[in-house]
């Protein structure tokens, strides 16, 4: 793949488009605004500039061109958002395999296991009929790549050996374990179980889920096994099925969360197919993780803000579905319950008739408003429902973003709880609102590098101007080395700590800098000053920031000294900044 690749993509595809197909944007004279996708903000301060072919958020600093975008908005590295774009535009990707990473290696495996599977779900009568006995069409199966892992020990590993894939990518893979016997043998982490591939946002498969077959279930074993986390898998930043249910989800605007494989499997076969699932992954409390990647239910905010949360309806399963409403509703989403009543879940209404699942969810109601009836209908002590009421409602009206809204329910509380003193249920709500502020801080507490900058996501400038500086150290060394010391220099103690982090990455990133500046040797030079330049401006941007807000903390506590101190810090950074931003002109 060269730099012609990525330049016939963008001119077919603008960046307006690109964006509007996610978001959308209103005209703001030449440019376009909108909310900020990857922040929680009420007015606009995210520009797109289509004369540019970039994008600027004023309120968090997120910038860059149609693929940084959809490597930010959908949680994929820069091959995943190429392949989702190149698909896009028509256009055809060829990729040198001599220059494969470990991670490009293991997503080889992880799409040569998935096509084993396959394989031997072809030849097993006992797979197939699992599957055609919950109701799963043959079309459906071959949709979503159903597959099977035979018994035996070293079915897969062989397969793959005999490939000529090593030991350690396939364990890496989450494909196999190592022995504990001191053999060094390897045995298949999945065996006599139907298996389900899980892939990320683009498309690629990163992980399985396994359902063991019910003739071999001897009790002893879990009935679904899961990938562990990889390299490719991160439990919190993966939903089943999302690939698939993603553009559905952004016309609809709404997602419907459901709980098991075969539940998201069935709806999607009966046409409702903005559903994901949660299993084999694990829900996240937060819209992203301490590397600043999305995590799953941050990134079903970002298609939409409203879900039906639709879980199975035995206790566990209502339990699990309060636990996600929570986490949704924490995230500034709308929140709707489908109330599946006989301990039936999606898999069942939709296996008996799809009508049924349909009815559900347009009955789903939301979630606050479910809770409530739920307390009234389980409890007739009235000290029992004030119990429930403060331990189940009162969590998920805090969380609720709008005043009008926290004031709708603690009416509705008061007057179906019969509670004559609305300014208790308040002093309770703020009193809950503090504890739960409390541990967030403590559980968000941000880790720090020696220059007291948060570890967060690798920042695009960041990750080109060190993929570019690869290229340069292979071809032109001398003015490698010059221009590594100039990043050196304006990294200060930070420098060590930033090229230990990226050291796993440098591949990928050579990568992404092949296909940006590869075709253009010559023009390196210029690529490179501006790049760091950037990456100045982004530091005194960080620095600046840390100091004003440290200022201001300092003048609320009345410490003249400290604040004559950062006020000339501040001034310093400004200074330095114009001098960075006078140098790019």
């Amino acid at each position: 793949m060269n730099r012609t690749t990525v330049e016939e993509i963008k001119a077919r595809l603008p960046i307006e488009e690109v964006i509007g197909s996610y978001m959308k944007l209103e005209r703001a004279g030449k440019s376009l605004k909108a909310r900020c996708p990857f922040h929680n903000e009420k007015t606009p301060s995210f520009f797109v500039s289509p004369e540019r072919g970039g994008y600027y958020c004023f309120g968090c600093g997120a910038k860059g061109d149609i693929f940084s975008f959809v490597e930010q908005f959908e949680g994929l590295d820069f091959k995943g958002a190429l392949k989702i774009l190149a698909e896009r535009a028509g256009v055809p990707l060829v990729f040198d395999q001599k220059a494969d990473s470990e991670k490009d290696k293991l997503f080889q495996i992880t799409e040569e296991a998935a096509k084993y599977f396959e394989e031997q779900f072809v030849g097993s009568k006992e797979a197939a009929a699992y599957v055609k006995k919950r109701g799963v069409s043959e079309k459906t199966s071959a949709e979503f790549r159903i597959g099977f892992a035979p018994e035996g020990w070293r079915n897969l590993y062989a397969y793959l050996r005999g490939k000529d894939w090593p030991n350690e990518l396939i364990e890496k893979a989450g494909l196999a374990k190592k022995a504990e016997d001191g053999t060094g043998n390897y045995y298949d982490r999945f065996r006599g179980r139907v298996m389900f591939p899980l892939n990320d946002s683009s498309g690629r498969v990163i992980a399985f889920s396994g359902r063991i077959l019910p003739q071999l279930d001897d009790g002893n074993t879990g009935k679904y096994l899961n990938s562990p986390d990889t390299p490719l898998f991160d439990k919190s930043s993966v939903l089943y099925g999302l690939d698939k249910a993603k553009s559905f989800i952004r016309r609809l605007d709404y997602s419907i969360l459901v709980e098991g494989q075969m539940d998201l499997i069935m709806s999607h076969q009966a046409g409702v197919k903005n559903a994901v699932a949660a299993s084999g992954t694990a829900l996240s409390d937060a819209e992203s993780n301490k590397e600043g990647a999305v995590n799953n239910l941050g990134l079903l905010r970002r298609l939409s803000g409203n879900v039906i949360i639709a879980f199975d309806s035995d206790a566990a399963g209502r339990k699990a579905a309060m636990r996600a409403a929570g986490i949704a509703l924490s995230l500034g989403m709308d929140v709707k319950i489908a109330d599946i009543q006989g301990g039936k879940d999606p898999a069942d209404l939709v296996f008996h008739d799809p009508e049924d699942w349909k009815k559900v969810l347009r009955a789903a109601k939301q979630v606050i408003e479910f809770e409530i009836n739920n307390i009234l209908r389980e409890f007739s002590d009235e000290r029992k429902r004030l119990k429930a009421v403060r331990e189940r409602v009162y969590p998920l009206i805090v969380y609720l973003e709008k005043d009008t809204d926290k004031q709708r329910f603690v009416r509705i509380v008061r007057e179906e709880f019969k509670i004559t003193n609305e300014v208790l249920i308040w002093d309770e709500l703020n009193k809950l609102k503090r504890s739960l502020e409390s541990k967030d801080t403590a559980k968000n507490e941000p880790e720090v590098g020696s220059d007291n900058e948060p570890i967060s996501r690798i920042d695009l400038v960041e990750r080109r101007m060190f993929g570019l500086l690869d290229l340069m150290e292979k071809a032109q060394a001398a003015a490698a080395a010059a221009y590594r010391d100039r990043i050196m220099k304006a990294a200060g103690d930070s420098y060590a700590a930033r090229l230990e982090r990226i050291k796993p990455l440098l591949p990928d990133f050579s990568f992404e800098a092949e296909a940006f500046y590869g075709a253009e040797p010559e023009r390196w030079d210029i690529h490179m000053d501006e790049l760091i330049a950037n990456f100045e401006e982004d530091l005194l941007n960080g620095g600046l920031i840390q100091a004003m807000n440290e200022l201001r903390a300092a003048e609320r506590a009345g410490d003249q000294e400290r604040v004559a101190e950062l006020a000339r810090k501040c001034q310093d950074l400004s200074i330095r900044k114009a001098e960075v931003r006078k140098r790019k002109k």
